[in-house]
């Protein structure tokens, strides 16, 4: 008789994901308006809904898990288009070391990913604060507006 036992101990590696994001996120200086908000905002998804505190325990063999971040400039923080000195590549990076870690129990990649809270027009409104003289067609701004940086992560 054999007995096979599959581990599949996810929020571990959810866990170290974002403590990874976090730590390399930018936090802004003391004149910023909201410190620290793009380090706090990494969400995650468990089959495209949202749980609250990362906690993936409904995790089943065959469910997707996506960590990504709403706010509207982390796009531009990970192709590093920021005028700041920001580091780009925080999602694509951290990709590279969960998977280091963790590729023998799961297939993690960088990707874009449609995160849609709130609506697109309070998105906008605040693009063209940051912005304003910019010209942009409309799909490729609803495209910047809707699609940010993400993680990707599967059982194997």
């Amino acid at each position: 008789m054999r007995i096979i036992v599959r581990y599949l101990a996810m929020q571990d590696i959810v866990d170290f994901a974002l403590a990874t994001l976090r730590e390399r996120s930018p936090v802004g200086s003391g004149d910023d308006e909201h410190p620290g908000l793009y380090r706090d905002s990494h969400t995650v998804f468990l089959n495209g809904q949202v749980v609250q505190g990362g906690d993936v325990a409904a995790f089943r063999p065959g469910d997707q898990i996506n960590i990504s971040n709403p706010v509207p400039y982390a796009r531009k923080i990970e192709i590093g288009r920021l005028t700041m000195s920001v580091p780009p590549h925080i999602y694509e990076d951290t990709a590279v070391m969960v998977a280091g870690r963790y590729g023998n129990r799961a297939a993690v990649k960088f990707t874009f990913m449609p995160v849609r809270f709130g609506g697109i027009a309070a998105f906008a409104a605040f693009s063209k604060r940051l912005r304003p003289g910019r010209r942009m067609s409309e799909k490729a701004r609803q495209d910047w507006l809707s699609r940010q940086p993400a993680l990707e992560i599967r059982a194997r």
